[in-house]
């Protein structure tokens, strides 16, 4: 049993620790910093996590910092401060007598979780390969590197295989072709304002050609699992095709009319809202950027931006038949979408919100 002195909280220094459900953890009515005695708090982080049947507390510590300040309750004698992990530079104090742990407020929750910071950290911080850069030597596409979603991307599964699946039924022959055009793209000219809120939806899944196709669903497909997963099946779906509406509205607005009608086909406009969701809650991920044969991981917005500029100079130089407008549009949706959003997002995601934080120690 504790003597009447150990109830002095190490932080704030008052007399106010009282037990919790646990005897072995204690909670400081005034700082709720919580005190754990030798072993508890791998139970509570055990208890934290169905899925792990044991947690080693020294395999997860990071390296010793310095001497602290504060007391031990129990031994009374100086804490010695540890990195909670390697790459998460949270600190937190540890008798080196008694083995107990203080944690203040806002560390509670990064330590519970800190096996699955753990692994996404491994996972983040993984150096390139030569798999990923034969891979992007090959198709020209970024290889991504971002943490494992926790729920199936049903909807982005969905999507990537309607759109194929259109597209491969306008492949089967000219006919096919035309009707799916004139049916389920986006015209200018279109009269009926029915059939034209119609098309500003059916346009997102119609694509000109395999590689069009193919750039659209790859980027769907490495970005949309998070964004999913982060936002919900139905959420992230409505986001999605809104998005896309309003990406085609852009164009439409800065489209010049004396070229002759707009035709627009194409899941690049929502795709790029999806671009701009993505740079402000995974900051912490990575996507690869190849010159000539020198693969690079980059920050999300280093990457977006290296893609922006490209997408400005080619609608300001007029380039090709590409939808710059489009693009440019959703993207700027999609930063203003994601700020909006970003409290939501953290707070039903914990783990993204810790990986948000600038004590999570990423490598590029």
């Amino acid at each position: 049993m504790l003597r009447k002195r150990s109830k002095y909280c190490p932080s704030c220094t008052t007399k106010g620790l009282k037990p919790t459900s646990n005897p072995a953890i204690l909670d400081c009515r005034h700082c709720h910093g919580l005190w754990f005695e030798d072993g508890s708090l791998n139970q509570a982080i055990v208890q934290q996590h169905e899925c792990l049947d044991q947690y080693d507390h020294e395999l997860h510590l990071g390296p010793a910092l310095r001497t602290s300040e504060r007391l031990c309750i129990r031994c009374r004698v100086t804490m010695t401060q540890y990195q909670l992990l390697v790459h998460y530079s949270t600190e937190i104090d540890c008798c080196p007598d008694c083995d107990g742990v203080w944690l203040d407020k806002h560390e509670i929750d990064q330590v519970m979780h800190s096996p699955k910071l753990k692994q996404a950290l491994t996972d983040l911080n993984q150096a390139v390969s030569w798999k990923s850069w034969l891979f992007q030597f090959l198709t020209a596409m970024p290889a991504e590197y971002n943490v494992q979603p926790q729920r199936t991307p049903w909807i982005t599964r969905t999507l990537v295989v309607l759109c194929s699946l259109i597209f491969g039924l306008g492949a089967l022959s000219p006919e096919a072709n035309e009707w799916i055009f004139v049916n389920l793209a986006l015209n200018s000219d279109t009269q009926s304002p029915a059939y034209f809120v119609l098309q500003l939806l059916t346009y997102q899944f119609v694509h000109g050609g395999l590689m069009h196709l193919a750039g659209n669903m790859y980027f769907l497909w490495i970005i949309g699992d998070n964004l999913e997963d982060a936002l919900g099946h139905g959420a992230f779906l409505a986001l999605y095709l809104f998005a896309g509406v309003m990406a085609a509205l852009a164009e439409l607005l800065l489209f010049d009319t004396s070229q002759g009608p707009l035709l627009l086909v194409g899941a690049s406009g929502a795709i790029a809202a999806l671009f701009g969701l993505y740079l402000m809650w995974f900051r912490h991920a990575s996507l690869t950027f190849m010159i000539v044969v020198y693969q690079k991981k980059l920050a999300p917005h280093w990457y977006f931006l290296i893609w922006s500029l490209i997408n400005v100079v080619g609608m300001f130089s007029g380039q090709g038949d590409v939808a710059w407008a489009a693009h440019l549009g959703g993207f700027a949706l999609g930063l203003l979408l994601g700020y909006l959003l970003k409290d939501y997002v953290f707070r039903k995601n914990p783990l993204i919100a810790m990986l948000n934080q600038p004590e999570a120690m990423l490598r590029r």
